[in-house]
């Protein structure tokens, strides 16, 4: 697999996820065009816009998923 493979899904954010004893919220997400119609995932809710400043998802929202492989450990 190449360093900058990467693959991109649409998908909407689904609920909010209340914080439970001190984590951060979390946003539940349905992903379209997998090969699991029923495929989501949940990220915490803590994002930062192209200014810095801290911004949520809102249910509804409509989110692009980018999925990158984990960059490999230089050898040394």
């Amino acid at each position: 697999m190449h360093d900058d493979a990467a693959g991109r899904l649409p998908g909407t954010v689904e609920k909010i996820i209340k914080p439970i004893r001190g984590e951060a919220e979390k946003v539940q997400i349905a992903i379209q065009g997998g090969a699991d119609p029923n495929q989501k995932i949940r990220i915490a809710n803590i994002l930062v816009d192209a200014r810095g400043e801290a911004v949520s998802l809102k249910t509804g929202a409509v989110v692009q998923i980018i999925v990158k492989p984990k960059p490999k450990d230089p050898i040394e």
